[in-house]
């Protein structure tokens, strides 16, 4: 027979019939342990990027090309895991919205971070595609940011440090 809840237990979170607390979760600090997963994503797209010299003692300008498999795979996780956490942001920023009122320039302001973030995953899909070879003139491209890694690296990190101030 199964028991009915008191209010009590049901605000506590007791589940009912199992006498158990439902876990509690500080939002902002999964979002802040997020954020540090996402900076060593950053980090280790940029050891991929970053110049190395082919072979033990070369001389010249010759330096190895990064693994573009390897970065397609780092870069998977911009566009599939950080959805989540970007879900779980807009639910923040909406909560937030309420809490601050109707100002406009506070509204503007949250606004911004939901269109930072849908931005910044268009990039990140954009990059795979170039790395794919799908992009057209992907391979043709030349300069010190052919792919716009650089960029976005830049870019997410100048936006983590917005959310996190």
């Amino acid at each position: 027979m199964a028991t009915s809840l008191s209010k009590r237990a049901w605000a506590e979170g007791e589940f009912q019939g199992h006498g158990r607390r439902a876990p509690s979760v500080d939002p902002v600090a999964l979002l802040k342990c997020e954020h540090v997963m996402i900076m060593e994503h950053l980090r280790m797209i940029e050891a991929v990027i970053e110049p190395r010299r082919v072979g033990p003692r070369v001389t010249g300008r010759e330096l190895a090309k990064p693994d573009l498999g390897t970065l397609r795979d780092l870069f998977r996780f911009f566009t599939g895991k950080v959805s989540v956490h970007f879900r779980r942001e807009a639910v923040l920023i909406t909560t937030l919205g309420r809490l601050l009122g109707r100002k406009r320039e506070e509204r503007e302001w949250l606004e911004g971070l939901l269109s930072e973030h849908r931005a910044m995953k268009a990039a990140a899909v954009s990059i795979v595609k170039k790395l794919k070879g799908k992009a057209a003139g992907a391979a043709a491209e030349r300069g010190s940011d052919p792919f716009g890694i650089k960029a976005f690296v830049q870019r997410y990190r100048k936006h983590l440090l917005c959310e996190e101030s």
